[in-house]
């Protein structure tokens, strides 16, 4: 058995010297321990692997070390070597997101009134708490609010605004920071001589880079990268593992679109190609030395957070790029990025970004037409001019008198043809007034009926299914109406909605139940397991079979009844009704008698009007 143990455990903080990158939260704690001043409820916030975990289990050491309540645990006692190792008894650490149900947290409240068993304070380490469904929440309230002397609760969550207010207010509440490129990248060097591993400066900031301030990120690519490597961390290695490219090949890309240079794009584009790097993170990496180039042109005093190479060769090409472009040429990234997962491959979005880009010849000052400073050139240029403009007032002169001339023609042409097409309306009046008493019957058979809704609330009533009472067992239309509220109160998101549209929940609404759907892979895999979170919490009492089966599974599941075919049968519907009550409007029949529509293009011209309803 190997002993290995990985870069992002090894290297973990066990005492507030030794954290990096959140220096205002631990000089916060360090003086509340020193000066006694101790919360009962503490709340971390922060994106993924910014130490809100490792906080956690340094207070609790902090709090119970052997030494008394210090600020710099020994370390060497068994509360502090139980805490490193994960096995305090009095550190209970709770996964929110895999116990979120209002019993769980009923459980984990009965055993807080009890004393300590080791250490000086029982401390519940409660990770992920937005994942708590409402009630859970609110049993907590009472507990968070007026703990015992011997109990401290520390919640810890990557997406604070998902917290009710009342959990919040109730808390000393720490907002962790991404660590920038540069601390990031200290401190990988600083671990790789430790471990005395090869690299060279450019593998290590792109590391740090693709880390995007996260620490546990940066050294689990690095563990990564030395695997990939053979124990050596080499700028080639590290990029192809990424399936990135050079910073510095991003700023060479960069001039080459702005100086035209078609024959480099070419071939920048065929080496990413071959290299099959990521494109997603391509147009990121654009975006973000567009974004570093607009900020040394507006605002040079602000750092950068790059290596040297990199600011010096931005700094050069800042020189000879136009502000206004390099607007444009932002916006246009950002613009791509959206509109990625629409194309057929992300490598063709980031060729159509590079193309666009190209397209955009935008003209600067400085390739506008230079004037002569030459004064004899000046004044011959003077001089045509001014015979131009004589020509051009001759021109004029003669022109207006042949208009004139044709004008008084054309008034005479006109005025005979009046009087003959006031002959001929008169006529063709005549004719229609006999054809509409002959074509007047045929349009009245479509009046529509009196039952039928006749505004845009019913009509809008009618796309949605009816109202049901969901107690009892599930059936299609219970299903259908429960998605219908997920999606008006936005319960789940776009995968999980169009999971849910393409199945049927069968059995008890309060019980064991299943979900059957009209096919299944890995990602409906899993989009099912987030849902089922979500489902839970507006049905605590359901228990759903855990194992995702398809419609085929049960013969007596109609494909007719799934919701999403429902939605689509009421469409049809409402758009029928809808088409009858614009067949048989007053302007619609008024244009059928006088002959301008017939029964054949009134049909085709229904058929391309759109029906939209709020």
């Amino acid at each position: 058995m190997s002993n290995y143990q990985v870069l992002a455990r090894k290297y973990r903080p066990k005492n507030f010297y030794e954290l990096i990158g959140q220096n205002h939260v631990c000089q916060a704690l360090t003086n509340a321990i020193d000066t006694q001043r101790l919360h009962h409820a503490y709340l971390f916030t922060g994106t993924r692997g910014v130490g809100k975990t490792t906080i956690a289990r340094i207070l609790a050491k902090c709090l119970n070390c052997e030494t008394g309540i210090t600020s710099t645990p020994c370390g060497v006692c068994d509360v502090c070597i139980s805490v490193d190792d994960g096995r305090f008894i009095d550190l209970i650490e709770i996964d929110a997101a895999s116990r979120t149900k209002v019993e769980d947290t009923r459980d984990l409240l009965e055993n807080v009134p009890y004393a300590p068993t080791q250490g000086r304070y029982k401390v519940y380490l409660i990770d992920e708490v937005h994942m708590l469904s409402t009630h859970s929440f609110n049993a907590l309230l009472k507990t968070l609010e007026e703990p015992p002397e011997h109990t401290k609760f520390i919640l810890a969550t990557t997406d604070p605004q998902k917290l009710p207010v009342t959990i919040i207010s109730r808390c000393l509440q720490f907002v962790l920071r991404p660590l920038p490129q540069e601390m990031l990248y200290q401190h990988l060097m600083y671990i790789l001589n430790q471990e005395q591993v090869g690299f060279c400066d450019k593998a290590l900031w792109q590391l740090a880079k693709s880390a995007k301030g996260s620490v546990r990120d940066a050294l689990s690519l690095t563990d990564q990268a030395i695997a990939f490597g053979g124990g050596v961390l080499t700028e080639d290695t590290v990029t192809q593992m990424l399936g990135l490219v050079d910073s510095l090949d991003i700023v060479a890309l960069i001039e080459d679109i702005f100086t035209d240079n078609r024959p480099n794009l070419t071939k920048t584009i065929l080496k990413m190609r071959q290299q099959m790097v990521d494109a997603i993170a391509i147009l990121d990496d654009i975006a973000d030395t567009l974004h570093d180039l607009a900020m040394i042109q507006t605002l040079p005093d602000v750092p950068l957070d790059m290596s040297a190479n990199q600011a010096e060769s931005l700094l050069a090409l800042a020189k000879q790029v136009s502000p206004t472009q390099l607007q444009l040429f932002y916006t246009l990234v950002n613009k791509s990025r959206e509109e990625a997962q629409l194309a057929a491959t992300p490598m063709q979005a980031l060729e159509m970004t590079i193309i666009r880009m190209i397209a955009f010849d935008y003209v600067t000052s400085n390739q506008m037409p230079q004037t002569s400073s030459n004064e004899n050139l000046a004044n011959e240029n003077l001089a045509n001019e001014n015979l131009a403009n004589e020509n051009l007032a001759n021109e004029n002169l003669a022109n207006e008198n042949l208009a004139n001339e044709n004008l008084a023609n054309e008034n005479l042409a006109n005025e005979n043809l009046a009087n003959e097409n006031l002959a001929n309306e008169n006529l063709a009046n005549e004719n229609l007034a006999n054809e509409n008493l002959a074509n007047e019957n045929l349009a009245n058979p479509t009046r529509i009926d009196s039952h039928l809704p006749i505004n845009q609330q019913q009509l809008s009533r009618m796309l949605k299914p009816p109202v049901q009472e969901l107690t009892g067992v599930w059936t299609a239309d219970k299903w259908d109406y429960w998605l219908s509220l997920a999606r008006e109160n936005q319960w789940l998101d776009a995968d999980e909605l169009a999971l849910a549209s393409q199945s049927i929940m069968m059995g008890s609404i309060d019980g064991e139940c299943t979900f059957y759907t009209t096919n299944k892979n890995m990602q409906t895999n899993v989009t099912f397991k987030s849902f089922v979170c979500k489902f839970t919490q507006h049905f605590q009492q359901a228990k759903i079979d855990n194992q995702l089966h398809v419609l085929s599974d049960n013969p007596s599941l109609d494909v007719e009844q799934l919701p999403k075919n429902k939605a689509q049968s009421r469409q049809i519907q409402v758009y029928e009704i809808a088409q009858r009550q614009i067949m048989n409007s007053p302007n619609f029949q008024l244009l059928y008698q006088q002959g301008y529509l017939d029964t054949q293009n009134s049909h085709q011209m229904i058929k391309n009007i759109k029906l939209t309803f709020n």
